[in-house]
């Protein structure tokens, strides 16, 4: 019995943990969000590298957690209910955040692509790889003459 407390504690400490590392990885995708708006990529390079900190301590405290939890229910305590809740409601931000930024930035990436294949020609050849899947086409250079 007590060992079993002693674990649900170490459960809810390694959860706060989880909790307070997901508010500031929240707060980071913000920045990174903003960031992509205004195109300052000096700043996405330093925030993208702290999110992979970020993360990689969060991976390091989950599975700490599930080493735990294969010793107890911990949907069934009423105890732990909470916690849970405010870590999987953080981590449902967090993946709506990066879903948001990703067609952000796909939905960009077809536009550009769409005015690139429309002003620069590209070789109309298909190329192979080693492996045998087709390579996109590289944008080749172009040179614009300017009128004054």
């Amino acid at each position: 019995m007590n060992n079993e407390i002693e674990l649900k504690n170490q459960i809810i400490e390694i959860m706060q943990q989880e909790s307070d590392l997901l508010d500031v990885i929240l707060s980071q995708q913000s920045v990174v969000h903003k960031s992509v708006s205004k195109r300052n990529w000096e700043n996405i390079e330093s925030v993208m590298s702290n999110l992979q900190d970020l993360s990689d301590k969060f991976v390091e405290l989950e599975s700490k957690r599930v080493l735990l939890c294969n010793q107890i229910n911990i949907f069934q305590d009423p105890e732990l209910s909470p916690v849970i809740r405010n870590v999987r409601t953080k981590l449902n931000k967090s993946k709506v955040e990066n879903r948001v930024l990703n067609e952000y930035i796909s939905t960009t990436r077809k536009f550009l692509q769409g005015i690139f294949d429309e002003v620069i020609p590209q070789r109309r050849n298909v190329l192979y790889s080693k492996n045998g899947n087709v390579i996109k086409p590289e944008l080749s250079s172009v040179v614009l003459n300017q009128f004054i």
